[in-house]
């Protein structure tokens, strides 16, 4: 996985781990006064350090998709992690082919894989990712993808390749729809529909 850009700023929900980090200082700092567990002073820096990094490790991995941060404004960064499938309509012969898109995504990482299917004739994974709300509930994310071909199985004049994709996700119907180029001189439109979370 790799860091993506968001056009949340992370800046309030990073506020808010650094505010719970120093309540669970104090907090820890006076049960260990309390059972009398060395110097109070020894254990508060490190403590909140720990704290911020358990926090910060909980919210990048699991809480970000806690619906009730994204009401309150905390978190805004669209979900859009899953398993995709559909199709893609190349401007090579028109040729339409069957794909699979799959999505993982923390807080701040985000792996973007995709695969033709029939026949099985490359894989593309990202390597340079933005994501952000277009103000309609909907999601766009763009990347840049690296092509790894398969060969015997890709046509002849296929190489590896790079490229640009751009998809946006409609989260009421789970459609997933866009358009990609590479540096091959080919251009396409892809229809996907989330299959699984």
């Amino acid at each position: 996985m790799h860091v993506y850009s968001s056009s949340d700023s992370r800046t309030s929900a990073l506020g808010m781990i650094a505010v719970c980090a120093v309540l669970m200082a104090i907090g820890l700092n006076a049960a260990f006064q309390a059972l009398s567990i060395g110097p109070a002073w020894l254990f508060s820096p490190p403590t909140v350090a720990a704290a911020f990094g358990l926090l910060y490790r909980v919210l990048d991995t699991v809480g970000w998709r806690w619906s009730w941060l994204h009401r309150l404004g905390l978190i805004q960064v669209p979900v859009v992690e899953g398993v995709y499938e559909g199709t893609l309509v190349s401007s090579y012969r028109m040729t339409t082919m069957p794909v699979r898109v799959c999505i993982d995504q923390t807080w701040t990482r985000i792996a973007i894989r995709f695969d033709v299917l029939e026949p099985m004739s490359s894989s593309s994974y990202s390597v340079a990712a933005g994501l952000s709300s277009d103000g309609h509930r909907r999601a766009r994310l763009t990347y840049t993808y690296r092509n790894q071909t398969r060969p015997g199985v890709a046509e002849s004049d296929m190489n590896d390749h790079d490229g640009t994709a751009e998809l946006v996700l409609d989260p009421e119907t789970s459609a997933l729809v866009g358009r990609y180029y590479n540096f091959r001189g080919r251009q396409g439109t892809l229809t996907l529909t989330r299959t699984s979370s």
